[in-house]
């Protein structure tokens, strides 16, 4: 948690069943690992998956979402984790079984909903939270079924929730009811892409007036101005994220925006890549990228609060690895590493 000096990265081992904590210097960038909490016995169905984290608005709770064994009884839960307000370190509160392998979870501009996007099972659903901000056993609203829903986002707003269909190549717009955490279909209801493009990710202006999406198949980013009226999408850009000499088949991971609103960051998991644009404020198009080199396999990352640095997971090199992006027009500086549990995936700033 930060102080205006210190922040906190919470960061999920998929094949360690762990959250690893570290403690950062908010100038420097330069972090400690302070806490683990481990899952013992628990996710050993799916190693290498589950674990996304999501926070809620007021920074005082973590959820994680575990997947259960699928050889055996044991559920697909939704973890609910204290912060302390001082150091961020974690206290577990409950565990809720929830009906599906949650591949994405986010909590609404209101705090008041667990939003959960599995694409295993299909479906996008949501869970209310409750006074002292343990997710609620019994989903409440609409469950809509979506095949291939990779992730699921309210918008500044809080009335249009996206999600990314990574198998059917579509971006679906839901409007969402932050009173009873309800879904229905928007108009139009969703944005095609581009045949095999594989729709993963995406992440939202603070100005409220753009959004990006990362197709993880094609390697590619679409920049869209988006229309708080209506949840309306106007495509501006497209550009790829990835090296100029690269040959293969792409594999995008994850896209985020600084705080500040003026860069945009991508990951490339068979480059072992970052890359990073300028945003301009006048109209949200992106710059010619920077692209620098990670350890193996980088999956998440995050943006600290001031927008100076980013701690990335490196699914297979077993480390985050910390980035001074704090010079506009400059790639990103590879500052450290610090070891972590096995296969590092989410990574949450706070």
């Amino acid at each position: 948690m930060t102080d205006g000096y210190r922040y906190t990265a919470y960061v999920s081992c998929l094949s360690g069943n762990e959250v690893d904590v570290f403690s950062g210097d908010e100038m420097t960038g330069a972090l400690e690992h302070v806490q683990t909490i481990t899952l013992p016995g628990r996710g050993k169905g799916l190693v290498g998956r589950g674990l996304p984290l999501a926070h809620t608005p007021n920074r005082r709770r973590l959820y994680a979402a575990v997947y259960g064994d699928q050889t055996t009884s044991e559920k697909d839960l939704v973890d609910t984790y204290a912060i302390d307000p001082i150091t961020g370190l974690l206290t577990h509160m409950s565990s809720t079984p929830v009906m599906a392998q949650l591949s994405h979870i986010s909590v609404d501009r209101t705090g008041g909903f667990l939003l959960g996007a599995s694409e295993p099972s299909g479906l996008v659903v949501a869970y209310p939270i409750g006074d002292h901000g343990h997710v609620q056993a019994r989903a409440s609203g609409t469950v809509v079924p979506l095949p291939g829903a990779h992730q699921i986002l309210t918008d500044y707003t809080n009335r249009y929730t996206f999600i990314p269909s990574l198998s059917d190549d579509v971006l679906v717009s839901l409007l969402f009811d932050e009173r009873t955490g309800s879904f229905t279909a928007n108009s139009p209801p969703e944005v095609a892409l581009q045949t095999g493009a594989g729709c993963r990710h995406l992440a939202f202006h603070p100005s409220r007036r753009y959004m990006y999406l990362l197709n993880q198949r094609d390697g590619s980013l679409v920049c869209y101005r988006l229309d708080p009226a209506d949840g309306g999408l106007c495509a501006l850009m497209r550009v790829s994220i990835l090296p100029e000499d690269f040959e293969g088949a792409p594999w995008g991971a994850q896209i985020k925006v600084s705080p500040r609103g003026d860069r945009l960051f991508a990951s490339e998991r068979r480059s072992d890549t970052l890359a990073v644009w300028d945003i301009d404020p006048n109209n949200g198009r992106l710059s010619s990228p920077h692209i620098v080199s990670t350890p193996r396999n980088p999956r998440c990352f995050d943006v600290t609060p001031n927008g100076r640095f980013v701690v990335l997971s490196a699914l297979k090199g077993d480390c985050i690895a910390l980035y001074d992006v704090s010079e506009r027009s400059a790639p990103p500086r590879h500052v450290m590493e610090l070891p972590t549990g096995g296969e590092p995936g989410w990574v949450e700033i706070l």
